[in-house]
């Protein structure tokens, strides 16, 4: 962020006004002196001041008591910004710290003396800056002086962030009038209605004589319809609200804020080497998509780059599992990336750290992972070691080894969750497609069972047959509820393997495009599809069963080589996508 914002006026100051505002800065002919809150004095002339704003045209004509007097107080505006002020009115034009503090003391005061464009400016410089640390009181603020944009922009970021903010005392002092606008948005940042309860509660209660009275006005915002009656009978007897539920109703609007944010890490290679692989297809970049306002944002980049990375969340916290690239050219040697590193989400700090001691036992040449039960669990290929596994427990921050399919699986395999169990779905080392399940509680893989795609498959890759073409080390690959969807490479065809049944099917031309990208989220039942073009992305609503197309920024295109990437043994992919709960977005996605 720069150190200082220039606000300049849309009209350029003429050739008088210049030289006006040299005899000011020289106190030449200058009938008025302008006495700040902390009582610094400014001369100025009248005249110019009265030409700026209808407040000091109005106090000099005479309507006022100051017309007749040599020093006017400006008793509610510090020295630094009158200075700032009076520039404006001179020039068209001043320089304002890029402090969140003195542009909205700016604001205030451009209100108060009638500048309209400095006013405006300012305006859009908060709406910019707006986060979760002082929506609240900035939305008092732009309701006092009537702002609708910066208001409504304020009561959305405070909407989302709503279960975050309820446990502050600020929120909990709110008017009823403030509390009525943010509960009655659709954006409402909770995933059941039943929390909208348990924030009047809070509120109620923190001044329960005098507040009382507005539960019968605040319920009008509740939407008793998509209560848990079971789960929530206590709080509802509580409000003295057991009267007002109704019987479930489908067709009720459930709140969307609650969704959560698309996490994308990666982004462009960074170096093309002509007709060698990429020397560093490391990167820093991470955005955030909203499907509901279909908008990205910038993140907090990460604290080293990292290649061939994985993103998982436990606990409510994000961590990236990746290192970085260690490419040989000389292809007596091996030319694998080498990757042990983990790195988590600081959301008090706003930025990525090191997990430093963290590491995986050892490098990995690539490696699937899965969160289940709170913890990760991740597996690995080493050609001299089979098939490693080993689980990363958050609350001891340790990885801890597992049992591991030794001979199970060749280079060719996928660890996902379905149904509550854990599944490791690849090729075996005599090239037949079947699963393992690991148990757990008791660290033991149950055997290896073939399990083959169906007989009448006729879908056909040019000279690549399905079972090829279906490489789980290659392919991109999402959950949903019981089944497990991978993209089959260079078409938009799925393999799908239920849950339930433990068998594989197949959806021809399922998803929208070849994609490199895929995650889902429960909450709004949607999948995410970022593909292998310029600009490709798409969002399926599972709930009306149709995909819908966006647009992808340019920092995910990913790169055009004109040698066969298939020809080299790793994988070049260069992001890699999750979905997160907003409230790990606090104060780092910037509002427009």
């Amino acid at each position: 962020m720069a150190k200082t914002i220039a606000f300049t006026r849309d009209s350029a100051p003429s050739a008088t006004v210049v030289s006006l505002d040299s005899f000011r800065v020289s106190n030449y002919l200058c009938d008025v002196v302008i006495v700040s809150k902390d009582g610094q004095r400014f001369p100025a002339h009248k005249i110019m001041l009265a030409s700026a704003s209808q407040f000091f045209h109005a106090m000099f004509s005479g309507s006022f008591l100051e017309g007749n007097q040599s020093e006017v107080a400006m008793g509610t505006v510090d020295g630094e910004v009158t200075k700032m002020l009076i520039e404006y009115a001179y020039t068209g034009k001043t320089e304002c710290p890029a402090s969140f503090d003195v542009v909205l003391s700016l604001y205030a005061a451009a209100h108060y003396v009638q500048f309209d464009e400095l006013l405006n400016s300012c305006s859009k410089w908060l709406r910019r800056h707006v986060d979760v640390s002082d929506c609240l009181s900035l939305s008092i603020v732009a309701d006092r002086y009537g702002d609708l944009r910066l208001l409504q922009l304020c009561d959305r970021v405070a909407a989302e962030n709503v279960l975050l903010l309820a446990e502050k005392e600020e929120f909990l002092s709110l008017s009823v009038e403030h509390l009525s606008r943010i509960i009655a948005q659709d954006h409402l940042g909770v995933k059941f209605e039943d929390d909208v309860l348990i924030i009047l509660r809070k509120w109620i209660e923190h001044d329960e004589e005098s507040r009382r009275d507005h539960v019968e006005t605040l319920s009008k915002y509740v939407r008793f319809p998509l209560i848990d009656l079971q789960k929530s009978s206590s709080v509802l007897s509580r409000l003295n609200l057991v009267s007002h539920c109704q019987s479930p109703d489908a067709s009720c609007q459930r709140r969307i804020g609650g969704d959560g944010f698309l996490l994308v890490a990666g982004g462009k290679f960074e170096e093309d080497c002509g007709p060698y692989p990429p020397k560093d297809v490391a990167v820093r970049d991470v955005y955030v998509y909203d499907a509901n306002n279909d908008k990205w944002a910038s993140f907090p980049p990460l604290a080293e780059k990292i290649a061939n990375h994985k993103i998982a969340t436990s606990r409510g916290v994000t961590y990236v599992l990746g290192g970085k690239v260690s490419y040989k050219f000389n292809f007596d040697e091996d030319a694998l990336t080498k990757t042990n590193a983990v790195q988590r989400y600081d959301a008090e700090r706003r930025k990525w750290v090191m997990c430093k001691g963290k590491h995986m036992s050892c490098e990995r040449q690539g490696f699937e992972i899965v969160s289940f039960d709170d913890s990760i669990y991740g597996m690995s290929l080493e050609s001299w070691r089979g098939a490693m596994c080993e689980v990363f427990d958050p609350e001891k921050q340790a990885w801890i080894p597992l049992s591991s399919p030794v001979d199970s699986f060749d280079n060719r395999y996928i660890i996902c969750s379905l149904d509550e169990r854990i599944f490791a779905i690849g090729f075996n080392r005599r090239g037949e497609l079947g699963y393992m399940k690991y148990v757990p509680y008791e660290d033991r893989w149950c055997e290896f069972k073939s399990c083959p795609l169906p007989a009448n498959s006729d879908i056909e890759f040019g000279d690549v047959s399905l079972s090829d073409a279906l490489d789980p080390m290659s392919c991109v690959y999402v959950t949903v509820k019981n089944k497990l969807y991978i993209n089959v490479r260079n078409t938009n065809s799925a393999a799908v393997f239920d849950g339930h049944n433990e068998r594989f099917s197949v959806a021809d031309k399922f998803f929208p495009f070849a994609s490199l990208g895929l995650a889902y989220d429960l909450d709004s039942k949607r999948m995410y599809c970022l593909g292998d073009e310029e600009n490709q992305m798409a969002v399926y609503d599972e709930r009306i069963s149709k995909w819908d197309r966006r647009r992808l920024r340019n920092n995910y295109d990913h790169a055009a080589f004109d040698f066969d990437l298939t020809a080299f043994d790793f994988d070049l992919t260069a992001f890699d996508c999750v979905v997160v709960d907003r409230s790990l977005m606090q104060n780092c996605v910037r509002y427009r």
